[in-house]
């Protein structure tokens, strides 16, 4: 009987402290990482490229990506169906991918510009970055890995007439298909009204999304998201969206500064 309990114990403990695995005839997670990372660095070389040029140069970058990695474009493409057919381990790649990418961003094409003007300023002075959320995140537009919320905390810090700056780059890693994503922030007052701001996103690039200071009432609440839409394309090619640089600018007007 102690025999048979002592199996009964190991084989619990052996199936709690496995995770399925990939099967062997797809890409496994720490190389689809590396290949995704090599992928990211070969657009952002194509984008240097001149637009006349930049689709040639995409294809050919991607090419020796899978080159380099010894796999075919069919290897990649039948390897990418069945991770997003499982979101868990598509994220878990994603995971340790946004780091190497947040590091490397700069020498990969990121922007140094406007996005960086406000990289100096704290929670604290007439111009402050009070974004508290994740700085860098991946969509893909598999549900719910495809929406971004935010809800910031409102006090004794905003006044009347504040302005704001919803401010953060996007990349686009896509084999096919629509770009297709939005911003939106939803600012409530203290007179029980609600005011949207949105923006549209289909470009590699700097996105804002502007919020003017209303001078007659105070600001009660701030919420929002930044989503990525399939759109009515169902096919199961790459659709990502690299969202870094994530910053809420407050701009303090002075005239109703308490």
């Amino acid at each position: 009987m102690r025999n048979l309990l002592y199996v009964f114990i190991v084989v619990i403990m052996v199936a709690i402290g496995c995770k399925p695995s990939v099967p062997s005839r797809y890409i496994q997670p720490e190389e689809m990482e590396d290949i995704l990372y090599d992928y990211f660095v070969a657009q952002a070389m194509a984008r240097q490229s001149s637009q006349n040029e930049y689709g040639y140069r995409s294809q050919l970058y991607f090419q020796a990506v899978l080159k380099k990695h010894q796999i075919t474009e069919a290897d990649f493409d039948s390897s990418l169906v069945y991770y997003y057919g499982r979101s868990e381990k598509f994220k878990e790649v994603f995971h340790n991918l946004k780091d190497r990418i947040s590091n490397d961003a700069l020498s990969l094409g990121a922007s140094i510009g406007e996005i960086n003007r406000y990289s100096q300023y704290s929670s604290n002075g007439d111009t402050a970055n009070i974004w508290s959320g994740p700085t860098s995140e991946f969509l893909f537009v598999a549900p719910p890995y495809n929406r971004l919320s935010f809800e910031q905390k409102i006090d004794t810090a905003y006044h009347r007439g504040d302005s704001f700056l919803f401010n953060f780059e996007t990349i686009f890693l896509y084999q096919s298909g629509t770009k297709d994503g939005v911003a939106c922030v939803l600012v409530g007052y203290d007179n029980d009204s609600v005011a949207t701001f949105t923006t549209s996103i289909f470009n590699t690039g700097l996105s804002q999304v502007r919020i003017p200071g209303d001078t007659l009432h105070n600001i009660r609440s701030m919420k929002g998201f930044i989503y990525l839409d399939r759109g009515n394309e169902q096919t199961q090619s790459m659709k990502l969206m690299w969202v870094n640089k994530l910053q809420l600018v407050r701009f303090h007007d002075r005239r109703y500064k308490k």
